[in-house]
């Protein structure tokens, strides 16, 4: 009897993979660590071959006291966007540029130059992608400076779609994965679009619905991985969208936090609008939402232990920090902390901005800067979300809360105080594995749809209700916040352009 489903995660930190009933219940799960390379300023790589290491790894793992015959369907989330350049032999070109890098600076300049804003709404739906962490600049970057894998690259494959490959031999992406590069209602690529860029359209992959079983388990992958020969990989989406999906932002009256590396805040709506500093996105044909993704999350923890609590010696000692941070007052006696530790994305999008402490006194000590760090992040997502119910006109009733970050107590208490709204954790922090095993349940015919799926496939704890009695305190602080960046916008200009400094 085929009734389990596998979600696999290809993270920025470590590969994941969950095993799920059809009613959502998670049987086991696994994980591996990856390797984050920067080996020039603004740069992130990784090796895909790593990827896929993890992957065999972690899938043996979860099937260990299960009949791999019960598979009835393996579904993918990955980051996004990566870039893989593959061979004729399946075999990766190096190592990837993922979603943090920023180094197709030129290129975006270019992009911004060449392509309307008419041309690009007709050809991607959206306005020009002129970022450097945009796909378009990544691969104009990719074709000038790595020539000779470019001349040998028969495809460019997102960072799960590798993964597919890997267990299908399938050259396969979703529409989402194919954002600025493919139309996202039908994941068509314009001829037009790709002779203006320069770039053959045979290095593409063909763009399907999310939901779509892109191939079989190979026997060379089940040799691998422990699965049976014949298993079917739905192709699965971004893994923001994935934990979006398994928060429910597809039934349209909540907000979804997916508390992550970075953090990732969505809303969901009836029909598209658009909201400057935050996108529209659609989750197969079903449901619609603005997301905005912010570019540190759970990574500002990760800085903080590394430069305010030697005795950790690197680790990460999340009750240690919580009890500093919860030993002084909200608002921290008027300290606020922006976390553009590596530039910022949603709702600024600017790579030079930088992270600040602004209103220290000799009164402050390291508990009032940790807890000022767990705020700009309770900070940060409210500044998306109310840009995203300004545009919508509507008010989530609640956030939903996913990712490695809703485990932590303190840090959802926060956030709902500083958001004034319930906050309700997922049951599960693996929410990308999940959300990629609701897709594969669709593609393999277990639920009829995205809705029905989710329905039965979501669960959640208790609900964190705000104290109404932080509200002006947190109204203050988060006046200070929206402040900031406009004031120091052009002092991180100027130091951008001087060169030690500079990344675009």
């Amino acid at each position: 009897m085929k009734d389990l489903l596998l979600g696999l995660d290809i993270g920025t930190s470590s590969v994941k993979a969950g095993l799920f009933d059809q009613g959502g219940q998670l049987l086991a799960k696994a994980s591996a660590p990856l390797v984050l390379y920067s080996p020039e300023p603004g740069w992130a790589e990784q090796d895909p071959l790593d990827w896929w290491k993890g992957t065999c790894h972690v899938l043996a793992e979860v099937l260990r006291n299960v009949d791999p015959a019960r598979i009835a369907a393996l579904g993918l989330s990955g980051q996004c966007p990566g870039h893989v350049l593959v061979n004729a032999d399946l075999l990766p070109l190096g190592r990837a540029i993922i979603w943090r890098d920023l180094r197709a600076c030129d290129e975006a300049v270019w992009i911004r130059d060449h392509i309307s804003s008419v041309q690009a709404q007709e050809w991607i739906g959206t306005d020009p992608p002129g970022q450097p962490s945009s796909p378009p600049a990544r691969l104009l970057w990719l074709k000038k400076n790595q020539k000779e894998a470019w001349d040998q690259a028969v495809k460019i494959l997102q960072p799960k779609d590798f993964i597919a490959l890997q267990l299908t031999g399938n050259f396969a992406t979703d529409w989402h994965s194919a954002y600025c590069l493919a139309d996202p209602e039908t994941g068509v690529y314009a001829p037009e679009y790709f002779d203006l860029l320069g770039i053959p359209l045979a290095k593409m992959p063909v763009a399907y619905d999310p939901t779509t079983i892109v191939g079989e388990v190979t026997s060379q992958a089940a040799r691998l991985t422990g699965l049976v020969q014949g298993t079917q990989v739905a192709i699965g989406t971004i893994d923001a969208y994935c934990d979006n999906l398994a928060g429910g932002v597809i039934f349209g009256d909540r907000a979804v936090d997916v508390a992550g590396t970075s953090e990732i805040v969505s809303l969901g709506i009836e029909h598209r609008v658009e909201a400057e500093g935050v996108y529209p996105s659609r989750l197969g044909k079903e449901g619609m939402f603005l997301c905005g993704p912010t570019q540190a999350g759970g990574d500002t923890l990760r800085w903080l232990a590394n430069c305010f609590f030697p005795e950790l010696n690197g680790r990460l000692d999340f009750l240690t920090m919580e009890k500093e941070a919860q030993a002084v007052p909200a608002g921290c006696e008027g300290l606020v902390f922006l976390p553009y530790l590596s530039g910022e994305r949603a709702p600024i999008w600017d790579s030079n901005a930088r992270g600040v402490f602004f209103g220290l006194t000799f009164t402050h000590t390291r508990q009032h800067c940790t807890r000022a760090v767990y705020e700009s992040v309770g900070f940060a997502i409210r500044h998306i979300l109310e840009i995203a119910e300004g545009a919508s006109g509507k008010i989530a009733r609640e956030v939903v809360v996913c990712g490695g970050g809703s485990y932590s107590q303190f840090w959802n208490q926060v956030k709902a105080d500083i958001l004034q709204r319930p906050v309700v954790p997922t049951a599960i922090s693996a929410t990308g594995s999940l959300g990629a095993a609701i897709l594969a349940s669709v593609g393999a015919g277990l639920h009829p749809d995205l809705r029905s799926a989710c329905d039965r496939m979501i669960i959640f704890r208790d609900v964190i209700t705000p104290k109404r009695e932080l509200a002006a305190t947190y109204e203050t602080s988060y006046r200070t916040y929206r402040q900031l960046y406009p004031a120091l916008k052009p002092v991180f200009q100027g130091s951008a352009d001087q060169e030690a400094g500079k990344i675009c």
